[in-house]
């Protein structure tokens, strides 16, 4: 599957070098296939120890200002891809993704609801951009290392979750502006993750109100706007 994914990757123009993050520590990185493809595009990032913080800790130097953040699972059409990052250029300073979500209060305690997708197909709002795939600007990896605490690296090693709302919080509080959500072909090809889980969304919640509380902000900005590519001719069609 890693395979296939390098590949397709590697053949959008758009794509100017690939990083795989490699925090594998009982097997070794896939040195027998990688020699198929340009070395100086495609490099494995190689990390000491296993930790999902890993992806937003780059070893290697990034040469442009957007990165694409993006799980080996997801398959993006260069085209979107391309359209996403002119959306990405008029908007340096947030992130744009395909899979936002939105928070809210529980009105009895105050603590955070982290809700499923749903609620954003319903109303149409979200506050937070899942960094699963999405593109943001590459100084926000280096605010992430520097604001980042060690205590928030511990709950998300602990709990094997919750990175991605770290970063979230990262842009969101730098940003003090909403993500923004592009509608775009994407084809997910693993089985169920840990959104699967009984647990997954009380734990979400759980998460927002840690990163709350240790980085003592709550910058979370709703996001009204879907951006979506239209054809010339469906305006014949209204």
């Amino acid at each position: 599957q890693l395979e296939n994914f390098v590949k397709f990757y590697d053949s959008c123009k758009v794509i100017k070098s690939i990083q795989v993050v490699w925090s594998d520590q009982e097997n070794q990185y896939p040195s027998h296939w990688i020699k198929k493809f340009n070395l100086q595009k495609v490099e494995f990032e190689i990390h000491l120890h296993n930790s999902l913080t890993n992806r937003f800790k780059p070893i290697l130097n990034i040469s442009t200002q957007a990165v694409l953040s993006i799980d080996d699972d997801l398959i993006v059409p260069c085209e979107e891809l391309e359209n996403t990052l002119k959306v990405w250029q008029s908007n340096l300073n947030t992130i744009v993704g395909y899979s936002p979500r939105i928070h809210s209060k529980n009105v009895e305690n105050g603590r955070a609801l982290y809700n499923r997708w749903q609620h954003t197909w319903w109303n149409g709002i979200y506050s937070i951009m899942l960094t699963k795939i999405a593109i943001f600007h590459r100084k926000y990896l280096d605010l992430y290392v520097k604001n980042i605490p060690e205590n928030v690296n511990n709950f998300i090693n602990l709990n094997r979750n919750c990175e991605d709302l770290a970063m979230a919080h990262i842009i969101a509080d730098e940003c003090k502006c909403a993500p923004v959500w592009v509608n775009a072909i994407v084809y997910e090809v693993s089985d169920i993750g840990i959104s699967g889980s009984p647990n997954h969304f009380l734990d979400r919640g759980k998460c927002l109100d840690y990163l709350q509380q240790s980085l003592k902000s709550w910058p979370w900005t709703t996001g009204y706007q879907k951006l979506i590519r239209i054809n010339v001719l469906d305006y014949f069609n209204l």
